[in-house]
């Protein structure tokens, strides 16, 4: 057990060391602007399983949403308990022109099962002025991105699982 234990927190040290580039310095344990390939990294750290499971059911695997924002020049946003060696990427963020690209992937990738429900219309959307705005100048549902018309001033859309 001691040695199992080792191991983990060896994990948690190096998940740890790196994401703390992109932790967000107004709310402890959030990651913000995670690129895909420092998702993909922090990601294969993890348990297989983990890595593909539907953490709340309705959430895409964290696999498929680094490939994603990896596919659509987006980044990953998502979080990271101290000490711990998990992190769980929970949204995706890139610019408001691929929005509607990034909803159809969702949809059409991850509709209701017998198992899970669809995962767009359980995700909460966002649109914000810039990269660095602090609030969203538009909040929707996933399934919003489909066919609403974005504010002007959107630059950058995201959508994320509770």
């Amino acid at each position: 057990m001691p040695a199992e234990r080792c191991a983990w927190d060896g994990t948690a040290q190096e998940v740890a060391a790196l994401l703390a580039p992109y932790a967000d310095p107004e709310l402890a344990g959030r990651l913000v602007d995670v690129p895909p390939e420092i998702g993909a990294r922090a990601v294969a750290l993890l348990p297989p399983d983990l890595r593909t499971a539907r953490l709340n059911l309705s959430q895409p695997p964290m696999s498929w949403l680094v490939e994603v924002a990896a596919a659509l020049q987006g980044r990953l946003v998502g979080s990271l308990e101290a000490g711990k060696a998990f992190v769980r990427f929970d949204g995706v963020q890139m610019s408001s022109a691929r929005a509607r690209q990034l909803a159809v992937r969702i949809a059409e990738t991850w509709p209701e099962t017998a198992g899970a429900p669809a995962a767009l219309p359980a995700a909460t959307a966002e649109a914000w002025t810039r990269w660095t705005a602090h609030w969203p100048t538009w909040t929707g549902n996933g399934e919003d991105l489909l066919n609403v018309q974005l504010p002007q001033d959107a630059a950058v859309v995201g959508v994320v699982w509770d």
